[in-house]
């Protein structure tokens, strides 16, 4: 049973910061370059970098660092009245409306997803109602306490999927953004529009509990933010003799996005695999090794990005090289008895995931790739970005031999994995939440 309720969030007072809210908000901390922090910096005194991801100084010493700054600086907002908490609890409907050719689609599409930001009992992986959707890399967590630590507060959400077979949930979120006007829009340099509701309508927000209450709700984006809460939530019941968590306690719960898997604005990116020359790798050896499970035809560039974005059909995926050769690997009826060999454990709808034959049939066996370096991402980078990935294979100082374009993983192979964890990488959804609409203090 999923508990996800409304809460009391902290937030911009524009009458105070006297600047648009395009100028205090930013990305997830995780995809924030030291130029884009600095450009954030920039833009404004109380951008929310300042607190979610500040910056290091060489003077620093423990008890004078970038931690110790986020919690003064949020103290100091908090006491100016820059940021407040609402009066009232409120469920905080998300929607962000985007053109698919904004995120490296090749046709244009916009589509509009809708979430709710509420406040989840915190259950451990496992343990209850809250579900990862795939492996994940060994993460910053310890930086992600520490930031929790000092400012008492959850600053960037968890992004959650919620079953909704009869769309039910997705329609009330539609229904709830039609009762006011937003509290908030934003449009980004990308012509991304953000909105955001504070409602505090009490039929409403019981009727998203109750809808979300029977549901799991599975990880989308943010499985370390929800590990680092559940974490900090351990150390405060410690800290006031509760282990079993009886009192009500605010650090019980994390600030988490809940979106419908029926929402019709879920658009999820492949994450293309980047593999890094080595003496080991060659065209030829790895050809020769894929030969008997994958039929290989030559290709364009075009065909690789139609692939990028293809969904149906027999697995496949394109692979570069980089000598510019462009080629695609369809998977021969011999495959299913290799991957039921490769991984027994498996159910059927994990081992019919394109990235898990790569995974198990390409990088473990065709190149020799163990699963302890991919899961440190040694040999390997990863993007979302297909043209990107083309060029950084194919450029004359290129570091990779080669690279695979991979089709996005559908929604409905998420749903089917019920609760088992896809490999890494699987999934990209696009686009990224925005940082510094709703904080929660815990």
């Amino acid at each position: 049973m999923a508990i996800v309720k409304p809460f009391c969030a902290l937030r911009y007072d524009p009458k105070i910061t006297q600047t648009p809210m395009s100028a205090v908000i930013c990305p997830p901390y995780d995809v924030i370059t030291p130029t884009m922090q600095q450009a954030l910096y920039d833009k404004s005194p109380y951008n929310v970098i300042r607190v979610e991801l500040g910056q290091q100084n060489e003077s620093d010493t423990l008890g004078n660092d970038r931690y110790s700054r986020a919690a003064a600086t949020l103290n100091n907002w908090m006491r100016d009245r820059v940021i407040r908490l609402d009066e009232e609890q409120c469920f905080y409907l998300y929607e962000q409306t985007f053109d698919i050719a904004s995120g490296g689609a090749s046709r244009s599409r916009v589509v509009t997803r809708r979430g709710i930001f509420g406040a989840i009992k915190l259950e451990p992986f496992g343990t209850g109602s809250v579900f990862p959707h795939e492996e994940t890399f060994g993460g910053p967590k310890a930086d992600r306490l520490k930031l929790m630590q000092a400012c008492s507060a959850m600053l960037s959400p968890v992004f959650g999927l919620a079953p909704d077979e009869n769309n039910v949930l997705a329609e009330l979120l539609k229904k709830g953004g039609q009762q006011q006007a937003p509290n908030i829009e934003i449009v980004e340099e990308n012509g991304i529009i953000n909105k955001l509701w504070a409602i505090s309508n009490q039929e409403w927000c019981r009727a998203v509990a109750d809808e979300l209450r029977p549901r799991n709700i599975y990880i989308a984006d943010g499985h370390h933010r929800y590990e680092t809460a559940c974490s900090y939530r351990n150390e405060r019941r410690q800290t006031d003799h509760d282990p079993d968590g009886k009192l009500d306690r605010d650090y019980n719960y994390g600030l988490m996005l809940c979106v419908p898997m029926s929402d019709s604005g879920l658009y999820i990116l492949p994450t293309h695999r980047l593999i890094q020359a080595a003496p080991s790798i060659s065209k030829e050896t790895f050809l020769n090794a894929a030969a008997e499970l994958f039929e290989q035809r030559l290709t364009t560039e075009n065909d690789l990005l139609a692939i990028a974005e293809e969904e149906q059909g027999s697995i496949k995926f394109g692979v570069i090289f980089k000598d510019e050769t462009h080629m695609i690997l369809t998977a021969r009826p011999s495959v299913v008895a290799a991957m039921n060999k490769s991984a027994p454990k498996k159910s059927d709808a994990w081992r019919r995931l394109d990235v898990s034959v790569l995974q198990e049939l390409i990088l473990k066996n065709a190149l020799k790739l163990s699963e302890e370096k991919v899961l440190r991402k040694e040999g390997i980078s990863y993007t979302p970005n297909t043209k990107q990935a083309i060029t950084e294979v194919t450029a004359q100082d290129s570091r990779y031999a080669l690279g695979f374009i991979l089709r996005p993983t559908p929604i409905n192979q998420v749903v089917a994995m019920q609760g088992e964890k896809m490999p890494q990488k699987s999934t990209f959804f696009y686009p990224k939440l925005l940082t510094g609409l709703a904080l929660m203090k815990l």
